[in-house]
């Protein structure tokens, strides 16, 4: 009985995808996760909504760190806020549990991440005055995501690390969950990192 060339071709290829799978393993942990995603970063700027409060009003000079061995059983890792001398982290930002987000890197800085202190209502995100998103927000580059109660209120955080030569070296976006119901949120805008 002849034998088709389909036969012949699938039996010639299967043991080539076999043995390629066999040797190139789905990695797990954070050898998915750039490096430059975890390390110390120190807060240069604060752009978050002028009005916010003390805990979302973060100070430069303020340290955290993200280190690959807080890793989880979940996957999660933790957002360690280091205090510097006489300033301090808010409650609830440090063991703030974070999950890696998949995208593509971030070269240059988005127009919304800018930051001119003293000017954050000239910014477009920041001009959206009393604007919550209850999900989860999408942005294209890979980042850290976590939910936090900063300032008595949830909000979303999403650290974006940059690897590019110039610019912050990372980027922490705040952005409220739901509305109070005030004219105003309290938070809401980017922090810098050097």
């Amino acid at each position: 009985m002849p034998i088709s060339r389909k036969a012949i071709l699938a039996s010639a290829i299967a043991p080539c995808l076999v043995g390629a799978l066999a040797g190139t393993p789905v990695q797990a942990g954070t050898s998915t996760i750039p490096d430059y995603f975890f390390k110390e970063w120190t807060v240069a700027t604060n752009c978050t909504e002028q009005h916010a409060g003390l805990a979302a009003r973060v100070a430069a000079g303020l340290k955290f760190k993200i280190s690959a061995d807080t890793q989880a059983a979940d996957g999660s890792y933790v957002f360690q806020a280091e205090d510097v001398g006489q300033q301090h982290w808010a409650a609830n930002w440090s063991g703030m549990k974070l999950q890696y987000r998949e995208g593509t890197e971030m070269k240059t800085l988005p127009a919304d991440f800018e930051c001119i202190p003293g000017q954050e209502a000239t910014s477009p995100f920041l001009a959206m005055s009393n604007y919550a998103q209850a999900s989860e927000p999408y942005y294209e580059h890979r980042h850290w995501y976590g939910v936090a109660k900063i300032h008595g209120q949830m909000e979303h955080i999403l650290i974006f690390p940059s690897n590019a030569a110039t610019g912050p070296t990372a980027v922490i976006l705040m952005q409220s969950v739901n509305s109070p119901g005030t004219v105003q949120l309290d938070d809401n805008g980017v922090i810098q990192m050097h």
